[in-house]
Formats: structure tokens, sequence, C-alpha cells
């Protein structure tokens, strides 16, 4: 529009050439820090990779010395060979311990202690009986259970019925199987035969009864005196705790038992 006499004219500050020098000068300075960056790591990568090649430090030794390189690989080698080895003769020596349990010399050994495996005694084990009272247990002198005194072959399996039917129709937390010796043999060996006989009685139980067999625990307790057993061959108890009944913590690996080998029995 035509500016009349008096009229105000807008404009915009004028541009200062010092600031767009100073801003200038900064992007500058930045560049340049960033290529001194890119030079000195190239400068290092260059060191290490002539380090390498020079054979100095622990890559170099790798790289370049080809007979450290022959003895690392065959290390490994044996290593693995050494594994496989082992690990076949495990999978060796079971199947000869089962070939050993089928042999008629031996067999008979394992029939008349009621059980094969001694490994699995303390599948089922815990400590310690729980702390609340059970709602229901079922007493049986030992005598009347087993085939021998040191033996923890069943011979009359049909009296624990009661027992296993209350199982199969009450709703229960936890059981357990907890079975005593007498008061005479050795500590150990009593021990090791009443953890045993729990191991059958429960065996017996799961195989004849329907409920939920990881409810159903086993204690082995060794010698007691004759006042705590009815007989000198011990008790079996079914000790039935309410629902809600937590297992107390699983025992440590029971005594190692005696090589079948030094007392074979023939059938």
């Amino acid at each position: 529009a035509e500016v009349r006499s008096g009229d105000i004219v807008a404009s915009l500050p004028p541009l200062q050439m010092a600031d767009m020098f100073n801003k200038a000068s900064a992007i500058l300075d930045s560049g340049q820090q960033a290529i001194q960056n890119v030079t000195q790591a190239s400068a290092n990568l260059d060191s290490i990779s002539g380090k390498i090649d020079r054979g100095q430090g622990t890559v170099g030794a790798l790289v370049n010395d080809r007979q450290l390189y022959a003895n690392l690989t065959q290390a490994t080698n044996a290593l693995h060979g050494t594994a496989v080895s082992a690990q076949a003769g495990a999978v060796g020596f079971q199947e000869n311990m089962e070939a050993l349990k089928h042999n008629f010399l031996l067999r008979g050994y394992f029939k008349s202690r009621g059980y094969e495996d001694s490994s699995e005694l303390a599948d089922n084990a815990i400590a310690h009986l729980p702390e609340a009272a059970p709602i229901n247990q079922f007493t049986f002198a030992a005598k009347n259970l087993f085939a021998q005194q040191d033996s923890a072959k069943l011979k009359n399996e049909k009296s624990m019925h009661n027992g296993g039917e209350f199982l199969a129709n009450n709703d229960f937390g936890l059981a357990v199987i907890e079975v005593s010796s007498g008061k005479q043999g050795d500590t150990a060996k009593e021990l090791l035969l009443t953890q045993a006989r729990a191991m059958v009685v429960r065996a017996y139980l799961v195989n004849n009864f329907g409920f939920d067999d990881s409810r159903l625990k086993t204690l082995g307790i060794g010698k007691q005196s004759a006042t705590d057993s009815l007989g000198d061959w011990g008790n079996v108890r079914i000790l039935i705790y309410p629902a809600g009944t937590q297992a107390p913590r699983s025992t440590a690996s029971p005594t190692a038992i005696s090589s079948p080998a030094a007392a074979p029995t023939r059938d």
C-alpha cells in the first residue's frame, strides 16, 4: 500500500553476521571432533589388528599359533571322548545290574528281600511325621505282614485292605507309612529294613487302590523299644492326615545296601 506521511513501516531485526559466524564455527568444531574420534578408533583398531598379526596377546596366540590351536582341539576332542565313554560306562553298568537281578544265582536274593532297586527307597521318604494330628490310622504287626524277620517281602497283603480302601474312598491331605523294627539287630541294617518295608507297603497300596499316590509318603524309623512294638519284628502304621497337611522335607538318601553278591540265595 502507498505509504502516507506519518505511517509506521513494520520491519524485522537485521541479521547479525557475527551470530552466523559463531554458529558456523561451532558446527565446524563438532565436525572436527567427530573426525578426530573416528581417526582415533581407527588407529586403535589398527593397533589391535597389528598385535594379533604379530601373535601378541592371548587372541594373537590363538590366531597365529597353529600348535596351540591344535592342542586345544585335541584336548577338546579328548574331553568329549571321555564324556562319551563315561556315559557308555554308566549305561553298561546299569544294564549289567539289571541282568544280575534276573540271574538265577541272585534272583533268589532279590526275591527274598522283597524288592530290587535300593535307589528307590528315598523317592517318597520324609524326615519325620507331620505335626498335625492324624484323622485315622491303621496299625499292623510287622510279623503278620512279612515273610521273614530280616525281609521286606510281603506275605499277608490282604490284611492291609482296610487301610487301602480308606485311602481310596476318603478325602485326605497326606498319608504316611511309618515302619519300625524291634529292639534287636544292627542299627543301620534295621533302619534300611524299615525303609525298604515302607517302600514295599506303599507300592502295594498304590498298585491296588486308586488314590493320589503323590500324597502317600514313607518313613522308616529303624529300631524301637519293645514297649512301642507289636512284637519283635516291629510295626507298620498307615497314618492319614486331614486335607491341607503338607509333607515334611524329604530325607537324604537311605543307608547304602550291602552287595547282593555277598550272600546269594537260590530260588
